[in-house]
C-alpha cells in the first residue's frame, strides 16, 4: 500500500505542475492541511475548499511559484516529499530557492492530511524517519 501511495503523491505534484493545483480527485472531502507554527498563517485547514484557499494564498503570495519534487520517501502509513520550492516575486522580479518537506498521509487511495515544513529533516523526522 505505502508504494501505491508513493505514486499518489507522485500524481499530486504532476497535477500541481499541469494545472497549477492539487487534483481534487485524489484528496479526502476532509483533507487536513497544517501548516507549521513558523507559518504567516499556522494552524490546520479542514476540508477541500479550505485545502484549496490556503494553496492559493501562498501562490498570490508571490509571483510565481512551483514545486520541483527532489526525493519522495515511503515512510509506512506516509510519505515524505523532500521538495524545493521556487519562488519569483511580483514586484521586485528576484527569486529564491527553498528546501521544504511535505508529510502526506492517505486513506482509501486519497490524501486525508498534507503537512508541510521549513526544513527537510524537520518533515523526517515528523513521519518517524531519520534525516
Amino acid at each position: 500500500m505505502s508504494a501505491e501511495n508513493v505514486e499518489l503523491v507522485r500524481e499530486l505534484y504532476l497535477s500541481l505542475d499541469r494545472d497549477g493545483r492539487f487534483a481534487d480527485a485524489l484528496l479526502d472531502d476532509e483533507v487536513e492541511y497544517v501548516n507549521p507554527p513558523d507559518a504567516v498563517e499556522p494552524g490546520i485547514r479542514r476540508g477541500r475548499e479550505e485545502f484549496r484557499a490556503a494553496t492559493t494564498r501562498v501562490e498570490e503570495a508571490f509571483g510565481e511559484t512551483r514545486v520541483e519534487v527532489d526525493r519522495l520517501i515511503d515512510a509506512g502509513e506516509e510519505v515524505v516529499a523532500l521538495v524545493t520550492f521556487v519562488v519569483k516575486g511580483s514586484a521586485s522580479g528576484v527569486g529564491q530557492r527553498q528546501p521544504q518537506g511535505h508529510v502526506w498521509t492517505f486513506r482509501d487511495r486519497k490524501a486525508i492530511r498534507f503537512r508541510w515544513f521549513n526544513d527537510q529533516a524537520a518533515a523526517q523526522k515528523a513521519a518517524g524517519l531519520e534525516p
